[in-house]
């Protein structure tokens, strides 16, 4: 790629992307879980990382040397993010957001720990009702722990996996009340913790296991002390070491088969198989395999309307669609991303049921060309920002760190996703913490938990709210 513009476009797009990272940093009140930042790593992450890695070492998706096609919608990629980064940016540090969270009801200030006591059980109990149903409905303990390929990819288990994560919302509920209260810890670092991490670890999914350890991050900075940044550097770390096993995992798709491969690797690392470079360009490969973020967009750029016509609006009646069950409508059709990785990335997804990530600003793209990435870029903004300002900004108390905690990955992963694929989960979570929260909120707060909680919350606010 000899083309000056696509470099230029790319140092404009890094340099847009590292403006929430500079307006953080000459804030008074300073919080290391505002999204914006963490959205813009991810978008740095997705857009421009990913983009260097493609024109360095390559992928199986994009490859150098790139055909006129493929360079064209490679830099086009690239020249249509800078706006539609602008857009969101535009939205997140517009008032819109933080008005609209004003016109939300409060919730409640804490927990009622006799509701807590009744209701953690009765979570647990359904939650591992549905994690038998879905290994039994998956084809037995055996198909489903030594089959990721099909465990993964088969479909009609999305109701199943919404009773199933009632056991981590069951452990956000405990931790907060544990932070604050300091009761309940043997149910929530004995039993709930152990458990939540072991239902992540046989499930194949990176963010069911590390979900867990986010929550507690950010529970603690609100509720108990704020976390710094060599917290955050070390749980960046762990996720760098997870992913290439559960990448293994998924690859190898039995447990024995991967601790063979495992075993294998220090003869493979340390001998004289492979010299150090070449260890460290796998090292990065697998860090960054499933984060195809501008291979997406190029291929959705290059290949609409010949693969696919422009949809207006058709692939959003996914998330319309998703909520019947796959046991009722047999022939329901499949999500987007399903479909993107069998059309657009058939030469390597087709046939085998996996869904490939679109990310939200292709899927917009393909839907109404650019005037749709920037809208729904600016429309993501607005909506991170209210739900920042809303849970974090206006409200004190443990449901809403509650909450907050359990959205939070949502409020910056959302650039790789589906629009089908944010909108039922991030709605089925919602719903899901918004009854619990009805059921066992309570309606005042002791004034020693005010005290505290209000003191952390106003050194971590960054809005109007911190000066109450």
């Amino acid at each position: 790629m000899n083309d000056p513009f696509l470099y230029l476009f790319l140092a404009i797009l890094t340099g847009i992307a590292t403006i929430p990272f500079g307006i953080s940093l000459i804030k008074r009140r300073k919080d290391i879980f505002e999204p914006i930042c963490w959205a813009s790593a991810f978008f740095l992450l997705l857009f421009v990382v990913r983009a260097v890695f493609d024109l360095t070492l390559g992928s199986a998706f994009i490859s150098p040397p790139f055909d006129e096609r493929t360079a064209h919608a490679f830099t086009l990629a690239v020249l249509y993010l800078i706006p539609s980064l602008i857009c969101f940016l535009i939205g997140y540090y517009s008032n819109l957001g933080y008005d609209i969270a004003r016109a939300f009801p409060s919730l409640p200030l804490n927990w009622r720990n006799e509701r807590v006591t009744i209701l953690l059980p009765l979570l647990i109990s359904v939650g591992l009702t549905s994690q038998f149903l879905l290994i039994q409905y998956l084809g037995g303990l055996s198909n489903y722990l030594d089959d990721k390929q099909h465990t993964l990819t088969e479909p009609g288990q999305g109701y199943w996996a919404a009773g199933v994560s009632l056991i981590p919302l069951a452990f956000g509920v405990a931790l907060t009340r544990c932070l604050v209260d300091k009761n309940g810890w043997i149910v929530t670092y004995l039993v709930l913790l152990p458990l939540v991490l072991a239902l992540g670890l046989i499930s194949g999914s990176k963010a069911a296991f590390l979900g867990p350890f986010l929550a507690m991050l950010v529970s603690v900075h609100y509720l108990r002390r704020r976390v710094n940044l060599g917290v955050i550097i070390l749980f960046a770390l762990l996720a760098i070491l997870v992913f290439p096993l559960f990448n293994l995992y998924r690859q190898v798709g039995t447990i024995d088969r991967m601790v063979e491969t495992i075993d294998q690797l220090p003869n493979s690392f340390y001998g004289n198989d492979l010299p150090p470079e070449e260890v460290g360009e796998l090292l990065v490969r697998s860090a960054l395999s499933r984060f195809l973020g501008i291979d997406s967009l190029t291929y959705i750029i290059r290949d609409t309307p010949d693969i696919m016509d422009f949809q207006y609006g058709h692939t959003v009646l996914g998330a319309v669609l998703a909520w019947v069950p796959r046991q009722v409508w047999a022939d329901k059709p499949v999500g987007f991303a399903q479909l993107f990785g069998e059309t657009y990335l058939g030469h390597i997804f087709y046939g085998t049921g996996t869904a490939a990530a679109p990310t939200l600003l292709g899927e917009a793209y393909l839907n109404w060309h650019i005037g749709g990435m920037v809208v729904l870029a600016l429309l993501c903004g607005v909506l991170v920002r209210c739900s920042y300002a809303y849970l974090i900004e206006q409200q004190f108390g443990q449901p809403a760190v509650f909450l907050y905690s359990c959205i939070f990955l949502h409020l910056f992963t959302f650039w790789e996703r589906s629009i089908d694929g944010i909108v039922v989960a991030t709605l089925t979570l919602l719903s899901q913490a918004v009854v619990v929260i009805l059921l066992v909120g309570g309606r005042s707060l002791p004034k020693e938990s005010f005290l505290h909680d209000a003191l952390q919350l106003r050194q971590a606010s960054n809005g109007p709210s911190g000066n109450k």
